[in-house]
């Protein structure tokens, strides 16, 4: 039944579907009967299930604690969510019910009044920032398009296309044109994948303009599963249709995308839509259901012990470290590592003959029962081990003995039926001989990708192909260069 005086967790036409938000306090009066409650605060939060039954004649009364399992901001690790569709309904409510501090929002709806709160008295949550000079496009993100307008392009780009006075922010441009107008390593605007699945995807990791990649996203959902992805390329043979391949397809994707040469962070989104009309648009999740945490590395010190971190002391700070790759993302556990005392994005250097030694440390607090922890080098497994096999092990993680360039993260899946919840960090890089990794298995996971999408746009009609054309002969230029560095790779000289 709908619960007066509160607003919906997420994006529902009924707004019991997955919860509401309690401001303060709340006095409810309901019919006699048996009724079951579910209380949450996040991830960070364990979740308290109970029964009551109400009577005419009940005078009971009882108290029901909420126990935080892990303060990760006092930890140093800051909690944001990279997509957040605009509402009417309360952001920052929302996301002190969800112990959530940042927020990218899909442009601005004027939020309607707090039932019981004045507007000079916000809700308590420190820091909480929040930007709205973002827009979604076709699986593209691009992050401060408002504030900027382009008045020309940054010289010639990839496909050849000169025309200047173009804004990123133009209404009815068509995403790979207005992707090809952000400047490349563009300090004011970034651009991520929202949709790793999309058809187009090898023609925007070739633009070489794509600072982030969605790993957990809003094919996540709290409240449904996803066998198949809403548009793009589906999980490839053998298909197992079990609820968690969407969740580990995105994580293929992702880990092709590092052994193809390329670097660039992960990210993560609740996709929380809106209702317009008595309809709801994106997913139900609640904020932050999916969602990054960043970080900075501490100095070091003379006696360094335990995971070194400092908190971002800026909103800016914050987007600066996601972009960085000093993130992990995650739906569930709660997942601090380092290798050796350096958090995700750093780029280890060595030279050949020499043995690069690391060793991974982590630190993790689940509330779902966890499947496996494991260390991945090179898209292949170096430890996995249960939880209680870690835990026996003294917390303790076989390092890892490198003599070629590589990269590492760290992740832990649960048992969660429904769909994939994880957690995984950010890459570490691995440098020899100042070279990153490269495969010819990744780029031909890439190239293929391509060609089938070349075979879709055909169908085409001719002026809608001509704008897509050189989009993709660049992209095939940019993968078969690619492929090239791996064979001067394989002859062991430079490139």
């Amino acid at each position: 039944m709908p619960i007066r005086k509160t607003v919906p967790a997420g994006p529902s036409v009924r707004n019991d579907a997955i919860g509401v938000v309690i401001d303060r306090s709340l006095e409810l009066s309901f019919p006699d009967g048996n009724y079951a409650f579910r209380l949450t605060r996040g991830p960070e939060y364990r979740v308290i299930r109970g029964t009551f039954v109400l009577e005419r004649d009940s005078l009971d009364e009882h108290r029901v604690e909420l126990p935080r399992m892990i303060d990760m901001l006092e930890a140093g690790w800051t909690s944001g969510d990279c997509l957040v569709a605009a509402s009417p309904n309360s952001l920052p409510l929302r996301m002190a019910a969800e112990d959530l501090h940042v927020a990218a929002v899909l442009g601005h709806v004027n939020a309607k009044p707090i039932a019981g709160r004045d507007a000079d008295d916000p809700p308590e949550n420190t820091p909480c920032w929040i930007r709205e000079d973002v827009v979604q496009d076709s699986g593209l993100v691009f992050y401060g398009v408002d504030s900027v307008a382009l008045t020309e392009r940054a010289g010639n780009d990839d496909a050849g296309n000169d025309d200047a006075g173009a804004d990123v922010s133009e209404v009815g441009l068509p995403a790979v044109t207005r992707l090809a107008q952000v400047p490349r390593d563009s300090e004011v605007i970034h651009v991520a994948v929202e949709n790793p699945f999309a058809w187009p995807l090898p023609v925007w990791l070739a633009s070489g303009r794509v600072d982030g990649m969605f790993v957990f996203g809003d094919w996540l959902e709290i409240d449904r599963q996803r066998l198949s992805a809403a548009s793009g390329r589906d999980p490839q043979p053998p298909r197992t249709d079990h609820p968690t391949e969407l969740g580990r397809w995105a994580e293929r994707i992702y880990w092709n995308l590092l052994e193809s040469g390329l670097r660039i962070p992960p990210l993560a989104g609740s996709g929380s839509g809106r209702v317009v009309n008595n309809q709801a648009f994106g997913s139900a999740n609640p904020v932050g259901y999916n969602r990054l945490y960043v970080a900075n590395p501490l100095q070091r010190t003379s006696n360094p012990s335990g995971l070194m971190v400092q908190a971002v002391s800026s909103q800016e700070a914050w987007w600066q470290a996601a972009w960085k790759g000093h993130s992990i993302a995650t739906n569930g556990p709660m997942l601090q590592a380092t290798m050796n005392g350096e958090i995700p994005g750093h780029v280890f250097v060595a030279e050949s003959g020499e043995l690069l030694q690391l060793r991974p440390e982590v630190q993790l607090t689940v509330r779902d029962p966890v499947d496996y922890l494991e260390v991945i080098c090179n898209g292949r497994v170096h430890y996995s081990a249960r939880l209680d096999e870690f835990a026996k092990a003294g917390g303790v993680i076989p390092p890892l003995q490198l003599e070629e360039s590589s990269w590492v993260i760290v992740r832990v899946a649960t048992l969660y039926e429904d769909h994939f919840r994880a957690a995984m960090s950010a890459p570490w890089y691995v440098e020899f001989n100042g070279r990153g990794r490269i495969t010819s298995e990744a780029v031909e996971f890439f190239q293929d990708w391509l060609r089938e999408y070349e075979l879709r746009l055909r169908k085409l009609p001719a002026d809608e192909l001509a704008v897509q054309v050189p989009f993709v002969r660049a992209a095939r230029s940019f993968w078969q260069a690619q492929a090239a560095k791996v064979r001067y790779h394989d002859d062991d000289r430079e490139f």
